[in-house]
């Protein structure tokens, strides 16, 4: 068997932090409108859509029309919404504004 067809297995929470590692990439590649405060760290807590909504008392559709508003940033993986613990909070702080 050659490196190619190696097969590599990873934490789930290390898998989270490296795609979001490359999308937050590639979104500041593409001069979103804003930047994550996510530094790469795997020790970072990440929520779903519906643990971001339960900690904020919303229903959860609410929390999606915040991130295809751009309010919150999310993380699309495997068919959910991901959003890490740096992104909530700087979404609670801006709602306080």
């Amino acid at each position: 068997m050659n490196a190619a067809n190696q097969l590599v297995v990873i934490p789930l929470e290390q898998l989270i932090a490296i795609l979001e590692d490359f999308f937050n990439r590639f979104r500041d590649e593409q001069n979103a409108p804003y930047n994550s405060l996510h530094g790469g760290c795997s020790s970072t807590k990440i929520y779903t859509r519906d643990e971001v909504a339960a900690i904020l008392k919303k229903c959860p559709n609410t929390i999606s029309k915040y991130i295809k508003q751009r309010k919150l940033h999310a993380t699309p993986l495997n068919g959910q919404y991901i959003i890490n613990e740096k992104e909530l909070v700087k979404f609670i702080n801006n709602q306080k504004k």
